[in-house]
């Protein structure tokens, strides 16, 4: 006995070292991301339980935070997940993530993707989303030129609660602002509605839905629909307007980063976003919308025809214009001084 104590002794180190190094090698997926984790946490599940040797370390930021945070070249995580569009495209174009082909690539809609590097897995229109209780009275705007007479007609009404995103700290944001601001001059004009309302600025969707859902807000302007969504499947308050003279649709996007040390389940990860099963996940288990319209809900699919006028966000070059420097800074001037709100110092 004393001779099989040392075997013994050496099987249980052996058998612990394993334990430890696979529990390691199960932790060693970084996914940096600026989705809300409660908004993706089922996905993620749904992918370690597929994929069981894979666990997800899931790290969430802001849009603009997760983006200064990779162009830093601090550690970057394996997969870079954001609805940032024209920021995610800027990394890319930076060399900052690698290349490959998810095997569904082929279903997607060539906006989506770019470079084999980039790809879209969620498809969310852009909405404005209000207060059922507070517009009993009034007719829905079908249109920005509608919304901003709506505004003017009803001062009152509308002082100081109306929300949108702060384009100075929202990296989708600003993204959204600088899409109306190419669509022409209506933008300019509904901002300038907006300054002279008292206009709230908010750096999140979700601070904004729920000032909505609790009247302290009337409407929010260019919020993330499917968000809005999930929120209204929950609290009747909360309606959700796609306009007729455009509703852009933006995709929430992910890339595989080039120093990635776990390159195989990192692609296989951005693989299943693509996924018909993945698809499914994120239309049955997140508050998201799939890219895929085969993987939508009957509810999704009415909120998208609600609208005739969807204007999905091309992924490519033409979103770094408003990236310049000197560009972006006078794009934030002036966008801060037509709704009267200080820029951050």
């Amino acid at each position: 006995m004393a001779k099989l104590f040392p075997i013994i002794l050496a099987l249980g180190t052996f058998l612990c070292a394993t334990t430890a190094a696979h529990a390691q090698q199960r932790n060693q997926l970084v996914v940096l991301s600026a989705t809300d984790t409660t908004a993706f946490a089922n996905v993620l599940h749904s992918f370690e339980a597929k994929f069981p040797n894979i666990k997800i370390d899931y790290q969430e930021y802001n849009t603009r935070e997760l983006y200064e945070h990779v162009l830093s070249g601090q550690h970057a995580g394996d997969v870079i997940i954001s609805s940032a569009m024209d920021l995610q495209t800027d990394l890319v174009n930076k060399g900052l993530a690698h290349k490959f082909q998810p095997a569904k690539l082929a279903d997607s809609p060539e906006w989506s993707y770019w470079l084999d590097s980039l790809f879209g897995f969620t498809f969310e229109p852009v909405a404005m989303v209000y207060n059922r209780e507070a517009f009993a009275e009034l007719k829905l705007p079908d249109t920005r030129s509608e919304l901003a007479g709506l505004i003017r007609d009803n001062p009152n009404f509308f002082a100081g609660k109306i929300g949108t995103y702060d384009i100075g700290q929202s990296g989708v944001g600003y993204l959204l602002a600088t899409q109306d601001t190419q669509r022409g001059y209506l933008y300019s004009r509904l901002i300038e509605t907006f300054g002279r309302a008292r206009a709230k600025v908010y750096c999140c969707t979700s601070e904004m839905i729920e000032q909505i859902a609790a009247g302290e807000l009337v409407l929010g302007y260019n919020i993330l629909g499917s968000y809005a969504h999930n929120a209204a499947t929950q609290n009747a308050q909360i309606g959700i307007k796609l306009f007729e003279d455009y509703a852009l649709v933006m995709t929430r996007t992910a890339f595989v980063a080039k120093g990635s040390t776990n390159l195989s389940q990192a692609k296989t990860f951005v693989s299943y976003l693509l996924s018909e099963e993945g698809q499914q996940a994120i239309s049955g288990s997140s508050s998201l919308i799939p890219l895929h319209e085969s993987s939508r809900s009957m509810e999704v699919r009415s909120l998208l025809q609600s609208s005739r006028a969807l204007l999905p966000i091309r992924l490519g070059p033409n979103l770094l214009t408003y990236l310049d420097e000197i560009k972006r800074d006078q794009f934030l001037s002036d966008w801060h001084a037509s709704l009267d709100v200080n820029e951050p110092q």
